[in-house]
């Protein structure tokens, strides 16, 4: 223990950004625990508001669960209205596969095509695939410094591309500094913030806090979407090793 302090302390010397990196990565890590519930069975509606009206709801169940390997796997089934009936996201650490209701067809998405619109919402298909897996694994932080998000004292991190899994081309997220949750994450393409996210309702669930309440507001159209958790159920045995494969997204119906 002794010679890990003094090798952090040489190296905070030698280099004055080594502690600031360090830190703003405990932040993210603490506050990605939110989305790392092993296990998770939930049943949640999205919602898209355009013009202020609402369409639809749209109602999705969702699974997700570890390998062993400790890569995040996720799957989201939309159950109603009929129209959407059977589309499905799998997600395999950083691979999406997409099932279409209207044909069946089961399609590997290109990083590019992970960030078209998904179900008609707001949200792009790499948001919704995202499952276990933190949207921040695949970009560098950068602590840029303090600001408040709804009176909250917040953490601003600014996040890069780390490598070339990474949909976006900036994004920027605001962590509350008490109990490190995520409030806010802007997200940029083509030198402009295109969308942002909130996450509210933070409710306790397998020891950690969940956000039941998820909304993408854009900012290059007059429109937003919701995502309420409406249940949600952790170490649940709903939850079955087979689902997450392409061929039980064949099996779908």
């Amino acid at each position: 223990m002794k010679k890990k302090t003094i090798l952090i302390l040489l190296l905070a010397a030698v280099f004055p950004s080594f502690l600031a990196a360090q830190n703003v990565q405990q932040i993210l890590d603490e506050a990605d625990r939110s989305f790392e519930l092993d296990g998770l069975y939930s049943e949640s509606t999205l919602t898209v508001y355009k013009n202020g009206k609402p369409q639809a709801p749209q109602v999705m169940e969702g699974y997700q669960l570890n390998d062993s390997n400790g890569t995040a796997r996720s799957l989201s089934i939309f159950k109603d209205p009929p129209r959407v009936s059977g589309t499905a996201y799998l997600m395999l650490g950083d691979d999406l596969w997409v099932r279409f209701a209207s044909t069946g067809r089961i399609r590997k998405l290109s990083s590019s095509a992970k960030k078209n619109s998904a179900a008609g919402s707001d949200f792009s298909y790499a948001d919704m695939g995202e499952g276990g897996d933190s949207f921040t694994n695949d970009y560098s932080p950068v602590l840029e410094g303090s600001e408040k998000i709804n009176g909250e004292d917040c953490y601003k991190i600014v996040l890069s591309p780390a490598n070339r899994e990474a949909v976006y081309e900036k994004m920027i997220a605001w962590v509350s500094k008490g109990d490190k949750r995520y409030l806010k994450v802007e997200y940029y393409d083509k030198g402009a913030a295109v969308k942002y996210m909130t996450l509210e309702d933070y409710q306790e669930i397998g020891g950690v806090y969940y956000p039941n309440r998820v909304t993408m507001t854009s900012l290059t159209k007059k429109s937003e979407s919701v995502v309420e958790t409406t249940f949600i159920e952790y170490d649940s045995s709903r939850v079955q090793e087979h689902f997450f494969s392409t061929s039980y997204l064949e099996s779908i119906r």
